[in-house]
């Protein structure tokens, strides 16, 4: 990486690949988001209850995963920058339309098709990342990329309180789904498939990045028999319950926490502004692991580790009774460590698998994952219906993220022996 950054910005690959892939997840993450800051006024204008909106916020994630095995797919065999354009050109429509729902079915549509056009931008990007660097820059390359949540929620939750106060909840769904558009032309123009389809990569660095590509895919070996395989390998399965039950915890609170904050009597603009902290503190953990991670080249612990201390940190914020800042501070600890996780989780998928199938796993580990998504907003939003808090909810989400920790622990890493070959399939152990 230190040798890249003195080439021009626009020759850098890490600049380029992970700054244009960057942008378009910051987009989608907004997009997907920022209905979370409009709960509250949706509420008292549609007359939809907190479980209702939690129902509807879930269908997202129903939507979410019904591409996301044939994304992944095609993005291996076909062309990840390709399928990356069209969904970045639909969802935003989408999310426009947002601002035009007036009852909870409609709500409930235009969610599950949010869904449906955001599911394969994750994983399409993991795959076209897997093309550009390699196994020791990944967990990096990864946490450059996937820093775009909490970045997006830092951007966000401000901007959209701002928005709200001064213009309403349908005019931050129209002012935050335009840039969407515009970018997909920037996406089509600056981004190449593969290096060696960059003409403007650096000639010495393209071969040297080919080789290296080259030997990494050779000693991953070929995929044996057919791709529908991929689905039931059991390192697939460890981290597809894993992420369901990570997930289910993470947008639970993800979706509920400007509520949460809203109802201690703060006004919306502070409330955007506080809830933008715990994804700024999860940014400079999303870096400080990443980097360990690829100094050591180790990934499951890192990731094992940061979601179990997610789950204490939730399961500690009942200590703080109703103590604004009290439940500010665990709330940010849980996030900030539940995102130092995202850099060496999705180096695993692309480390135990080989490159051909790689986006057919990662796309049910990701599914799985958001599939935990469409239970953790009702959950939480039902909780808080039947006991008029959100203690309990906060209990079962950090449960489910100490549970969904000791998931991965049998998962084994694929190393490399003295003599070049792997040590270990990557499946459970034995």
């Amino acid at each position: 990486m230190a040798a890249s950054t003195r080439i021009a910005p626009h020759r850098n690959r890490w600049l380029r690949i992970l700054g244009v892939s960057f942008v378009t997840y910051v987009l989608s993450y907004i997009d997907r988001t920022n209905i979370a800051m409009a709960i509250p006024a949706m509420r008292t204008e549609l007359g939809i209850g907190a479980s209702a909106i939690g129902f509807a916020t879930g269908m997202f994630f129903w939507g979410y995963i019904v591409l996301q095995i044939p994304a992944g797919r095609l993005a291996s065999v076909w062309s990840a920058k390709r399928v990356i354009f069209c969904l970045l050109l639909f969802w935003s429509v989408v999310s426009f339309s947002t601002a035009y729902v007036h009852t909870e079915a409609e709500l409930i549509a235009n969610r599950f098709i949010l869904g449906l056009f955001e599911g394969g931008v994750l994983t399409c990007t993991i795959v076209l990342i897997r093309k550009w660097f390699t196994k020791a820059e990944r967990a990096r390359a990864n946490t450059v990329f996937l820093i775009s949540i909490p970045i997006a929620q830092v951007i966000a939750n401000p901007v959209s309180g701002l928005v709200l106060q001064h213009f309403g909840w349908q005019m931050m769904f129209v002012v935050e789904a335009v840039p969407g558009l515009v970018w997909a032309l920037v996406w089509l123009w600056a981004i190449a498939e593969t290096p060696e389809e960059a003409k403007w990569l650096d000639p010495q660095e393209k071969s040297r990045l080919m080789a290296e590509l080259k030997a990494e895919d050779a000693q991953a070996g070929p995929a044996q028999g057919h791709w529908i395989r991929t689905l039931w390998h059991p390192a697939v399965l460890l981290l597809a319950l894993y992420n369901f039950a990570a997930l289910m915890a993470e947008w639970g609170v993800t979706f509920w926490i400007p509520t949460v904050l809203k109802e201690t009597g703060l006004s919306i603009v502070t409330v955007g502004f506080l809830a933008a902290l715990p994804p700024a503190v999860g940014a400079v953990m999303m870096i400080l692991v990443a980097f360990s991670s690829d100094r050591l080249q180790e990934r499951k612990w890192h990731m094992i580790v940061c979601t179990a201390l997610s789950g204490v940190f939730l399961l500690m914020a009942q200590l703080a009774g109703h103590s604004t800042i009290g439940i500010l501070v665990f709330l940010t600890l849980a996030v900030g460590a539940f995102l130092g996780r995202f850099g060496p989780f999705w180096a695993l998928p692309t480390e135990v698998l080989p490159p051909a199938v790689a986006g057919v796993g990662i796309g049910l580990i990701n599914g799985a994952g958001n599939l935990g998504g469409t239970v953790g907003p009702w959950f939480f939003g039902r909780m808080r219906e039947m006991t008029g808090s959100f203690t309990l909810a906060l209990t079962v989400g950090g449960i489910s993220l100490i549970i969904g920790s000791l998931l991965a622990v049998p998962i084994r890493q694929r190393r490399a022996t003295p003599g070049g070959r792997p040590n270990g399939a990557g499946g459970s152990s034995s």
